[in-house]
């Protein structure tokens, strides 16, 4: 990576690697199953939107449940989560620690849910479970980094001696609170369109019904649905007091949806000691040497048939998905930017870019599905609206906040804002990377043939080995290009990327 961009100048090293980036996105466009498979998508499509911008709702007793469950299930797991991924973040400089942290997160939360859906059933302990678990991760990580970037540095902690909690909590602490709490929030919005997102797998959140709605065509419903959501997203900043957790997480354990599946010790003893390994491992008689290579032949054959093509196509749509994230983000931020003064427009962009970000990939790509058929091409548009609004809204708050009584235009910012901000572009490009590798794969549970779906087939046939054997490989693989993408990210962070500008 170092050799790739020794001896060019700062601005080079941006360009060949914006450019590197969009001749793989067309090279894997033209290897990747992009064809739309329904005879009249614009039909149906009219249809939908006139459903969805007519909202109604027939039972609002119902809606209010369905935002409570989901809100309830967010609470409790952020809430579990970031105490866990505290105490994490505090042991993170141990290589173990780290490399459990990276594996556990890079497993997505609709994946945690399946599996414990097969041991706590369709009830609040698997949801909560599965939001708490790699979240807890995430927080290790963010909360490790954040300490870092403190003036009193966690490892400067240990000359201390045995003042060390005290600094830490009296020093460290009031140094990294506003960053560590900002970060929490974000946090919880991504735990309330998890939470949704749950609901696909028959958890009871607002995306239980809103799949029903879609499937059964009541796009009115959806609708009224979809707005509920968006105006819960927006109204966070307004409600989510750090003082009022305590209170919101008795009201989140009063309102949990109850539940009367009851598994038996003995099944769950099976589950985790039988059914999750393949049979080769549990011969009796046999030898360590026969084991290992039964072992080796059953895995041979599930990577040749399934592992490989999956792995394939989730990296396939990975590019795609980043490409088009990119260009996205090079259309929409400079008329957010540029329009800024305009207050209709503003206000109009500000809507849109929330709607973007707020609505979670998963539940993009199964409207589009519906219209496009099962090809990567609604995973593609899915992913890039998701996270172009996300990157959109903040490299906006950044030009906000270094240009905010500057008059913009389009010349200014493509000749000073952009030149400036377009290394911070980069790093949150490759941070979103990781993320659209594990959206990816669970889109292959929406039918795509990506590593979810084998897994997805796995888990409904019943075969647990296989379904482990699969998670493994999808976690390896993300915590492989969390590596490529901390390098990059490192690479031009540290070279100091300073593009010259016209003022």
């Amino acid at each position: 990576m170092n050799n790739f961009f020794r001896g060019r100048s700062e601005g080079i090293k941006l360009r060949n690697f914006s450019l590197w980036l969009l001749l793989a996105g067309v090279a894997a466009y033209i290897l990747g199953d992009v064809q739309i498979y329904t005879a009249e998508p614009w039909p149906h499509f009219k249809t939908m939107l006139s459903g969805l911008f007519r909202p109604s709702v027939e039972q609002p007793l119902s809606l209010v449940y369905d935002l409570l469950y989901t809100l309830a299930y967010a609470l409790l797991g952020v809430s579990t989560s970031v105490v866990a991924g505290f105490i994490l973040s505090l042991l993170y400089q141990n290589s173990l620690v780290r490399g459990l942290c990276a594996f556990f997160r890079a497993i997505h939360e609709l994946f945690w849910a399946l599996i414990f859906i097969q041991i706590f059933g369709l009830s609040a302990s698997s949801a909560i479970l599965a939001i708490a678990i790699p979240y807890a991760c995430t927080f290790a990580r963010v909360f490790h980094d954040i300490y870092q970037q403190a003036p009193l540095k966690v490892d400067q902690l240990r000359l201390q001696g045995a003042a060390k909690f005290s600094y830490f909590l009296y020093v460290l602490m009031p140094q990294v609170w506003g960053e560590m709490s900002a970060y929490l929030r974000y946090r919880f919005e991504c735990g309330v369109r998890t939470s949704a997102v749950l609901g696909f797998v028959g958890l009871p959140t607002i995306g239980f019904h809103l799949e029903t709605a879609f499937k059964q065509g009541d796009y009115s419903y959806a609708g009224a649905l979809l707005l509920a959501f968006y105006l819960l997203i927006a109204s966070i900043k307004y409600w989510l007091k750090l003082g009022l957790l305590p209170l919101y997480l008795l009201l989140s354990i009063y309102f949990l949806p109850s539940n009367d599946f009851i598994n038996s010790n003995a099944n769950i003893w099976r589950f985790v000691s039988a059914d999750i390994w393949p049979a080769s491992l549990q011969n009796q008689g046999y030898s360590v040497l026969e084991i290992v290579l039964g072992y080796l032949s059953w895995l041979s054959d599930l990577v040749m048939l399934q592992g490989l093509q999956g792995v394939v196509n989730t990296v396939l749509l990975s590019v795609m998905a980043v490409a088009a994230t990119a260009l996205c983000c090079m259309l929409l931020a400079p008329n957010v930017a540029v329009f800024k003064d305009n207050w209709l427009v503003d206000k109009f962009s500000a809507s849109a870019l929330l709607i973007m970000r707020s609505t979670p990939e998963y539940i993009l790509a199964f409207i589009l599905l519906l219209l496009l058929g099962p090809s990567m091409l609604a995973a593609v548009i899915a992913l890039a609206i998701h996270n172009a609004g996300l990157i959109c809204y903040l490299l906006q708050r950044r030009v906000d906040g270094d240009y905010r009584a500057a008059k913009m235009s389009f010349s200014r910012y493509f000749y000073k804002v952009l030149p400036k901000s377009y290394p911070q572009f980069i790093s949150l490009l490759m941070y979103r990377a990781e993320i659209i590798l594990r959206e990816s794969a669970i889109l292959g549970v929406l039918g795509i043939a990506t590593l979810g779906f084998y897994i997805d087939s796995a888990f409904e046939d019943l075969r647990f080995d296989r379904a482990l054997a699969l998670l493994l490989i999808t976690a390896l693989l993300n915590v492989a290009l969390d590596q490529c993408s901390r390098k990059i990210q490192l690479l031009f962070n540290d070279s100091h990327i300073r593009v010259r500008s016209k003022d």
